[in-house]
């Protein structure tokens, strides 16, 4: 469950996706932290598994993507919990050490936007709400929420996601504002200010716009220095520019669109930074036509102090005395120092691990920097012995890993789909604890010609062999059936696209793919409109269920529709539907040449009601385990369950409400079957000792 550790020491804030065989589960997980850099070194201030601190009991989880540091050095962040008392919460990081953030003793939670050097935190709730907790009183206070009064009339109807809060415990945002009916736009956008004793005044008047522009205005960056100063950029009357509004009432234009600085041509504004300092200077993220850059005005001239910043992001809302800004590209931290711009942390340099995705970095004057970093990848669960196989921003076959997709685990065979950052994708395979290595990639020769045009969702393995459905570019088909060799570095095809079946016409497109001890089962349609599941032969693709099989103790009716399968030895779970007008659809066994109803969905299962969407998941002495839809009475409401069929009767094996762990699930995913069981991943209703669980269900 979350909070647990592996070997390398990382414990788990996510799991999902899971795969299984035997004694072995495989998972998509992750770890997360808030670390701080300072000369080139990086320090934890909290990961996931670390304790809370007190009163709080348990751990922390997810450390959240949005961090602020103080120019003392203090950090706040914000967390998910793994606690039966509290679920998630906001938190500072002082000389001292950890600090809850607490009004009295609720401790706090939103979405942490800003901190000033008295320790003030402002966040916000949704787009609704403004809040300001006070360090010295450990009181918050709501500044602005929606449906409050605006300047000039109206009332506020959404709050921007980024305001700012300087060291006086003045907050600027920006805001959509709705007015009285019978206007021509009954929505206006501007820039506001609003103190601790909640007086709210307008900078940039009220501005008509359409509901696009107003959605887009919300995520303007917008700054504030100690004197109250506040800069932003947009568009004001006729004016596209960087404004600087004066505490004395001034509002100023320091750049506009078409000013020349250093022989280039100012373009616009990029508005997801601005920044000023204390003597007024203001920095920007002007667009060129080599690219954005970031522009200082200072004195009535602008100066392009940075080479082109191409894919910049996520930038810090300030600009501090000492001219620093921080930023993330390519995937690290970087940051302009007030002289040049400069990486500031690789993601290979940190103490969480190798190949982490970094966000959210803030920087204060002595040019420390606090940041979020993430590290997810593929887990394996085997004979107590908790693992990572692979993990985002491992190279394979001289691939980067961006992110990994479908994964199944057989024996001690591991292959999985990932992509590159450029989302190309290559299926990758690891057997026995060695490592990694690539099978085919986007755009490898296809022995079929051509070159492969992978579709992920397709794939399993069995034996060292693994089983992948892929598109062709330039090939003498445009889709294929193809099994890789792992140990003889050899791949070919085993069924076309076009490819003909004795009596059924000629396959047109291929679905679920699984591995049997008799080889490759899987789903296909054909020419003629119907899906067929086929077991593949030396000779050819065999039928084993086709549209039309009449179907036992439905008086007559046959089956017209096949979807996903299971096997079981030479059996076959299936859902379809049935022949007739608006024929039901469910859940079939094929046996023996038999086909038999299993459950029809709108069956009713006591203390579940009616079930639907079934979807078959495994076959085996115990009966039929399905996945289903149901809305169990008081409420009604619908939610995911695991279902058995065993003889007549059909039971509940655990779904979204029951309690596990003592806490309540809240969701469901699909479950592996293993071994006479099932591997199930379910995320708990917090507060809970962990927010999600890796369950092995009946046995």
């Amino acid at each position: 469950m979350t909070g647990d550790a592996a070997v390398g020491g990382e414990r788990l804030d996510s799991i999902s996706a899971p795969s299984a065989s035997r004694d072995t589960a495989t998972f998509l997980g992750g770890t997360s932290a808030v670390l701080a850099t300072s000369g080139g070194v990086s320090t934890v201030v909290a990961r996931t598994g670390d304790p809370l601190p007190a009163p709080l009991d348990g751990t922390f989880n997810q450390l959240s993507s949005r961090v602020v540091i103080n120019d003392d050095g203090a950090i706040a962040f914000s967390a998910t919990l793994n606690s039966r008392l509290v679920s998630e919460g906001l938190f500072l990081r002082e000389r001292e050490g950890l600090v809850p953030v607490t009004d009295g003793t609720a401790l706090l939670d939103g979405a942490l936007t800003d901190l000033n050097r008295e320790g003030d935190l402002l966040y916000t709730t949704g787009r609704t709400a403004i809040s300001l907790w006070s360090r010295s009183t450990r009181k918050a206070v709501r500044l602005v929420t929606r449906g409050d009064p605006a300047p000039g009339g109206g009332s506020f109807e959404f709050l921007g996601s980024r305001p700012v809060l300087n060291d006086s415990g003045v907050v600027a945002f920006v805001a959509i504002v709705r007015v009285p009916a019978g206007r021509r736009s009954n929505e206006t956008t501007g820039v506001f200010t609003v103190d601790g004793s909640r007086r709210v005044s307008a900078l940039l008047p009220a501005q008509p716009v359409t509901r696009t522009v107003s959605r887009a205005f919300l995520r303007r960056a917008v700054a504030i220095n100690g004197a109250g100063a506040v800069a932003f950029t947009g568009v004001f009357g006729s004016v596209e520019g960087a404004f600087l509004f004066s505490p004395a009432g001034s509002l100023t234009p320091v750049a506009r669109a078409g000013d020349l600085i250093g022989g280039e041509r100012l373009a616009g504004f990029d508005p997801e930074y601005v920044g000023v300092d204390s003597s007024g200077r203001v920095a920007f993220e002007g667009i060129f036509a080599g690219g954005p850059r970031l522009v200082i005005a200072a004195g009535g001239s602008l100066a392009a102090v940075s080479g082109p910043l191409q894919d910049a992001h996520a930038f810090a809302p300030r600009l501090t005395d000492s001219g620093r800004i921080a930023w993330v590209r390519d995937g690290r931290v970087e940051s302009y120092d007030g002289e040049s711009a400069h990486p500031v942390v690789a993601p290979d340099a940190t103490p969480v691990g190798p190949s982490v995705s970094v966000s959210s970095p803030s920087i204060n004057d002595g040019g420390v920097v606090a940041f979020a970093a993430r590290q997810d990848g593929l887990y394996v669960r085997s004979r107590g012995t908790l693992a990572r196989v692979a993990a985002i921003g491992d190279a394979v076959g001289g691939v980067t890993i961006a992110t990994i997709d479908t994964q199944v685990v057989r024996g001690g065979t591991v292959a999985f789909f990932a992509r590159s950052a450029a989302g190309d994708p290559l299926l990758a395979v690891g057997r026995g604890g060695r490592a990694l290595v690539k099978v085919v990639a986007q755009g490898d020769p296809s022995p079929i010609g051509g070159t492969f045009d992978f579709r992920e969702e397709f794939l399993d393995a069995r034996a060292g062999h693994v089983f992948f459905v892929s598109s062709v570019t330039g090939g003498s088909a445009e889709e294929a059936l193809f099994e890789a060799d792992v140990g003889r570095h050899r791949v070919r095809a085993l069924v076309k696209r076009g490819d003909a079946v004795r009596g059924h016409g000629r396959i047109t497109s291929f679905d679920q793919v699984s591995a049997t001890p008799r080889g490759p089962a899987f789903l296909a349609g054909l020419d003629n409109g119907t899906s067929v599941v086929f077991l593949w032969r030396r000779s050819g693709p065999v039928p084993v269920v086709t549209a039309g099989h009449p179907v036992q103790g439905t008086d007559g009716r046959s089956l017209v529709g096949v979807g996903g399968f299971v096997m079981h030895g030479d059996s076959l779970l299936l859902d379809g539907s049935l022949s007739a007008v608006d024929g039901p659809a469910g859940l079939f066994l094929w046996r023996a040449g038999r086909l038999s109803k299993v459950f029809l969905d709108g069956e009713l299962v006591p203390g579940s009601g009616p079930v639907i969407d079934s979807q078959p998941i495994a076959l085996g002495r115990g009966g039929a385990l399905f996945l289903g839809s149901f809305s169990p009475p008081p409420d009604a409401i619908e939610r995911l369950g695991i279902f058995q069929r065993r003889g007549r009767s059909t039971q509940r094996f655990i779904g979204a409400g029951d309690a596990v762990l003592g806490a309540t699930i809240t969701d469901i995913e699909r479950p592996a079957a293993a071994d006479g069981s099932l591997i199930v991943a379910v995320e708990l209703d917090p507060p809970a000792p962990a927010r999600a669980a890796l369950l092995r269900v009946g046995r």
